[in-house]
């Protein structure tokens, strides 16, 4: 009688947590949901989509306003949108793979692959090694001449350019953001397994990971039906404009695209639930921190811990919270304003994708991980 009285006050107590959870993700979603909604009307953004995943499943995707302003077509779950930087998340998988396979070498001088690289010294361009760009840590100025491509300059045209460049500090010590020098990756990865960074993604991971509407580039973005097109400020709101194609010259670094849908089974994998695709030990060194940031995180959030530092790792920003982790990148592009994050420790993960550069992602993700992260 005694163990039945146990064995029942054990299960009410389990059936207790469980709906107590249940409702705390209750509580987190329609939160989110709201404070989406909200955000995007109060600055008039046009559209966007989010989803967030739990463990293997995609436990929300919620959806706001149009494709472009002016037209009825609403964005859903599948509406595709440009990833910007996190393309480089992507970028930071794939070489790991080619790695695991022994076609790439990580630890080899990036000339070793792309041999029309050069710095001010030959000393200076053997010192950079492929893994060095791979965690933004060549110690080259921030954004080397980003603003050449910003000006419709090629990456043929401008890479003689980094003749004139020497590293400002030792490479690998210090944090250098870069995309021009990044999108080389490109010619690291094809020149080691034969294969293009288009033809690689969606072998290696949007296949696998059946990420129907995932593609690399302009012609494909274009030919896209169901997409969302950009918008910059005009007047007292915004305005559609052209999709520029100059950050789709730098594929690596900012020229993937993708729903939030998509994403959100991009996610699962990262969370390690696709160990076909992503197995422990690629996410290992993909969860790796490579270089520290300066400065601290000014989050709320943040403060209930006591030690917290911001990193690059290979390919995604890490913020390491006492010995906990949580990954993230976001990215802006001529209208385009995505955000991806993850917690291996909560087994959870959140994307939020906007076609207007206004900053809702950083302060909805702020939102979501002070509920997560508090509780």
């Amino acid at each position: 009688m005694k163990l039945l009285i146990k064995t029942t006050l054990c299960s009410l107590l389990l059936c207790a947590l469980s709906t107590s959870a249940q409702i705390q993700q209750s509580e987190l979603l329609q939160g989110l949901d709201l404070q989406f909604r909200v955000q995007l009307n109060k600055a008039k953004v046009p559209g966007g989509a989010y989803a967030v995943v739990r463990g293997n499943q995609i436990i929300a995707t919620g959806s706001y306003g149009v494709r472009a302003m002016g037209k009825p077509e609403k964005i859903d779950a599948d509406t595709v949108f440009r990833l910007a930087s996190v393309s480089k998340t992507f970028t930071g998988g794939i070489s790991v793979l080619a790695a695991q396979q022994g076609k790439v070498n990580l630890d080899l001088p990036l000339i070793n692959y792309v041999p029309e690289f050069k710095l001010k010294t030959a000393t200076a361009t053997r010192q950079i090694k492929v893994d060095q760009v791979l965690s933004q840590s060549t110690g080259l100025m921030p954004h080397a001449y980003e603003n050449l491509l910003e000006d419709k300059q090629t990456p043929e045209q401008i890479l003689p350019k980094f003749q004139q460049l020497s590293p400002g500090c030792k490479p690998g010590t210090c944090y250098s953001y870069q995309n021009i020098v990044f999108a080389l990756l490109d010619q690291v990865l094809s020149r080691g397994t034969g294969q293009s960074y288009e033809e690689l993604l969606p072998e290696r991971i949007f296949k696998p990971l059946q990420m129907s509407t995932a593609s690399v580039g302009y012609a494909p973005f274009l030919a896209t039906e169901n997409k969302a097109m950009p918008h910059k400020r005009g007047g007292k709101g915004w305005r559609p404009v052209k999709i520029d194609p100059n950050f789709y010259w730098v594929n690596p670094a900012a020229g993937v695209n993708a729903s939030a849908n998509d994403m959100a089974k991009y996610l699962i994998a990262m969370l390690g639930h696709k160990p076909g695709v992503f197995s422990a030990e690629a996410l290992a060194q993909l969860q790796q921190p490579m270089v520290k940031l300066r400065g601290k995180s000014r989050w709320p959030v943040w403060q209930q811990y006591k030690q917290v530092s911001n990193w690059y790792g290979r390919g995604w920003r890490v913020i390491q919270y006492d010995e906990h982790k949580l990954f993230y990148h976001g990215g802006v592009v001529d209208g385009f304003r995505p955000y991806i994050a993850y917690s291996p420790e909560q087994d959870i993960g959140l994307v939020l994708l906007t076609n207007a550069e206004a900053d809702i992602t950083g302060d909805l993700a702020k939102w979501f991980w002070q509920q997560v992260l508090s509780t």
